[in-house]
């Protein structure tokens, strides 16, 4: 379980990811959360954490391929007690960078006051980056993955067993 959790969370933004956004920005949305959880893992980190998974078991073996290419992974999540804590333009500084020619998204739903978006990354034709952005009223989300995945090692990780 502790195999699948652990990749699942540094996938979950990653099949493919690019440069770190600079997610200073996000320090006004933190400061109004009442709760918060921040993931900062660079390459080093993350190497480190895969160094205990065991290569002789099939979930591990398919976890620790799987993110070898990854670089980095850094998460906010915010949650707020009531609506209208911050508002979208909070996230401007944010969006801003988004705006480099290399930054396409892929996919871009506003309903009402909520807004989803994910962004690709392209370097030389190839994606090497992803962001996931997620503002809700009273929630916000932002992850942010750097290096690289191949999709069918993402398609053996759903046929892993949680369980195990």
């Amino acid at each position: 379980m502790r195999v699948f959790v652990f990749v699942i969370a540094m996938l979950v933004a990653t099949t493919v990811s690019a440069q770190q956004l600079d997610l200073k920005s996000l320090g006004k949305i933190a400061e109004k959360a009442k709760s918060k959880t921040e993931i900062n893992m660079d390459e080093s980190t993350i190497k480190s954490s895969t160094s205990s998974l065991n290569r002789k078991k099939g979930d591990e073996v398919i976890a620790k391929k799987t993110i070898e290419g990854l670089k980095g992974f850094y998460l906010r999540a915010y949650e707020f007690a009531e609506k209208g804590a911050y508002k979208l333009d909070d996230l401007k500084p944010l969006f801003d960078q988004l705006k480099e020619p290399n930054w396409k998204p892929i996919l871009r739903n506003k309903e009402h006051d909520d807004q989803n978006e994910i962004w690709v990354h392209m370097r030389n034709g190839e994606p090497d980056g992803m962001v996931l952005i997620s503002a809700e009223s009273k929630e916000v989300v932002v992850m942010n993955g750097i290096g690289v995945t191949r999709l069918e090692d993402l398609m053996a990780l759903g046929k892993m067993d949680p369980l195990k």
